[in-house]
């Protein structure tokens, strides 16, 4: 077992640490810790990890609330040699110990959270501010990890019924980073307001994006986004504030009196983002959408939307230029372009942000992964427009995404399937003018207690994976070949169950588009 260089994201962050020392690294709501309190923090960290027996290429569960130890254990991992796997504390019980069974970790760190995780697996506990006075004066250095160096691994909501673990590499991740930043203009300066959920992949981009240039990472939590805070937190950067999130969520802070400031660069990934939101916005300085399945590192490509360009026909902003090195292709579907028309198909994505793999699942690596794991097959559909950019057009599976999250189909039918029987649920996507785009589902089982039903899915899967509406049916329709047939199922006038708020709480676990 070989070993590699000492985890580029460290490197970037312990650089970060040398040029200004005193400079404030990241603050939460109960305290502010400077770039030497947070690696001296990280480096006494991975020494306990490495006395728990933790060593270089060991994978290590993050499970953390949104508090400023979460990064900080993030970082400690990484400082280790070891990979770490993000769990948010919102899954439901069996999911975090699926996953960290499937992840096959070695140790837990728990940070200002009391879930449970599995017995059988070694657990450290943590309060942030412990965690972050605890630290080494004289940090050590990052420990090198085994080659290539999977810096993180993701689960992802999988069709075949269980979350599956793509492994990242961490020099993917630090290009991706570099990249980025370079792009939209990041600096010391710079005040990057962080919402994502630790297990959503951008997480990655809003911790290490600022570190990574001597800028303040703010870590937002839930009763400051529901409780509309954002605004004061934008406006005390000085004019140099970054946030990222998704198009829904935006949608629903400006619905609530979000009062974005001139000087905010707005980061927007997850869905397809629509023309009119950015006009709501276009008084900011910039509006970036950001593409890219966490299988080919964070993001592929990255669009400036501002300045409008007027009377563009299109209602979607394309999804941009290649980032980090992305190679992008286009794969012809039959019948999809025709003579003359604009270029269609589904996007393969080449370079060096593609991912190592799914984690132990060879069949579904060889499935996407092509050439030998050099190209990814995104399953997305693109079409090229005249001017070259690429807009997103569909799926060719059932990937949807729910606010921004990204959600496999299969797995909600197949757990509910699981609870009612084989051939008698089927779920697919609606929208609804109050409730926005959301999951529908379907029950042939006249007995049936939805309210009941949805306790118990949300026992076994994330809550954006709960259908937000259940129907009554009499029977679900079948094709010639005997599959349900999902475009032929019909809401009931008066059998559906009135549905729940859409949730808007940022610490739902997301995958970029």
């Amino acid at each position: 077992m070989s070993l590699d260089e000492p985890d580029p994201l460290a490197t970037l962050v312990l650089k970060s640490a040398h040029d200004a020392p005193e400079r404030t690294a990241v603050r939460d709501s109960d305290g502010v810790w400077s770039y030497a309190e947070l690696v001296g923090a990280a480096s006494a960290l991975a020494r306990r990890l490495a006395v728990l027996g933790v060593v270089p290429g060991d994978r290590v569960g993050v499970l953390a609330s949104r508090r400023a130890g979460g990064p900080v254990a993030i970082l400690a991992v990484l400082w280790s040699g070891a990979t770490y796997i993000p769990i948010d504390p919102n899954w439901p019980a069996p999911r975090r110990a699926a996953v960290l069974r499937e992840a096959q970790a070695r140790a837990v760190l728990a940070v200002d959270t009391e879930q449970d995780t599995p017995d059988g697996v070694p657990r450290l506990d943590l309060a942030t501010p412990e965690l972050l006075q605890a630290g080494e004066t004289t940090p050590s250095a990052p420990r090198p990890r085994p080659h290539p160096g999977a810096a993180y691994v993701i689960f992802t909501s999988g069709s075949t019924g269980a979350p599956k673990g793509v492994e990242v590499r961490s020099a993917a991740a630090a290009g991706l980073v570099s990249s980025v930043v370079s792009l939209i203009g990041m600096g010391r300066d710079s005040v990057f307001i962080a919402l994502s959920s630790f297990a959503f992949d951008v997480s990655v981009f809003e911790i290490f994006g600022p570190w990574s240039v001597g800028g303040e990472l703010v870590i937002a939590n839930e009763l400051q986004i529901l409780g509309n805070q954002l605004g004061t937190l934008l406006e005390k950067s000085g004019g140099h504030a970054f946030m990222q999130t998704t198009p829904t969520v935006v949608e629903h802070l400006l619905r609530n009196g979000l009062d974005l400031p001139e000087g905010t660069v707005l980061l927007l990934a997850g869905e397809r983002l629509r023309r009119s939101l950015v006009a709501q916005v276009a008084h900011v300085k910039q509006v970036w959408n950001l593409y890219g399945p966490t299988e080919t590192t964070i993001y592929a490509t990255a669009h400036a939307c501002l300045p409008l360009t007027p009377d563009d026909p299109e209602a979607d902003m394309p999804i941009g230029a290649p980032v980090n090195g992305a190679v992008l292709d286009i794969r012809p579907l039959p019948g999809t372009t025709a003579p003359g028309e604009t270029e269609t198909g589904e996007l393969l994505i080449g370079g060096t942000g593609v991912a190592l793999g799914y984690l132990d699942r060879p069949d579904l690596t060889a499935e996407r992964f092509l050439d030998g794991g050099s190209r990814y097959a995104t399953g997305d559909v693109v079409r090229r427009r005249a001017n070259g950019l690429l807009v997103h057009a569909g799926r060719l599976d059932r990937q949807v995404k729910i606010r921004g999250n990204r959600v496999e189909l299969d797995e909600v039918e197949g757990t509910l399937a699981d609870m009612i029987g084989h051939g008698r649920v089927a779920v697919r996507v609606d929208a609804h003018s109050a409730v926005g785009e959301h999951l529908a589902a379907f029950i042939a089982d006249p007995h049936c207690d939805v309210l009941q039903l949805r306790r118990r899915l949300a026992a076994r899967l994330p809550a954006y994976m709960v259908p937000t509406r259940m129907y009554r049916v009499a029977a679900i329709p079948t094709t010639s070949s005997g599959k349900t047939d999902h475009r032929a199922l019909r809401t009931p006038g008066s059998d559906g169950v009135a549905p729940e708020p859409v949730a808007t709480a940022v610490h739902e676990e997301a995958d970029t588009q």
